[in-house]
């Protein structure tokens, strides 16, 4: 009987290393997620030019009308993210904001062209 006690108790413990790892903690994931990107080198290390064609891709991509681009001005992190004040032709007016992973979020005044 001792045997078969011993042997339950040696299964329960080996079992109980089987399963899913815990779930990561909040801490752990905003630890992960505060290290810096790479993308945020990437760009800074573009030349003005390869910058702008970036920031005219995004603007387009995000559907909104920009010809070319008349100026850029850096405006730090802001909630932690790089930001960038982009003029476009005509008057155009947006913001480019680096998402982690290098996907950009565009927002903006679209000048009426009328």
């Amino acid at each position: 009987m001792n045997k078969t006690i011993v042997g339950m108790v040696l299964a329960c413990a080996m079992l109980t290393g089987c399963g899913n790892p815990p779930p990561r903690s909040d801490a752990t994931t905003k630890a992960a997620d505060a290290g810096p990107d790479p993308m945020e080198a990437k760009i800074a290390a573009l030349s003005p030019t390869l910058q702008r064609t970036t920031f005219f891709r995004a603007i387009n991509d995000a559907n909104y009308d920009c010809q070319n681009i008349v100026n850029v001005v850096p405006r730090g992190r802001i909630d932690g993210k790089l930001n960038w004040a982009v003029e476009c032709n005509r008057g155009a007016q947006y913001i480019v904001e680096l998402q982690r992973g290098g996907i950009f979020h565009v927002s903006g005044v679209p000048k009426n062209y009328r």
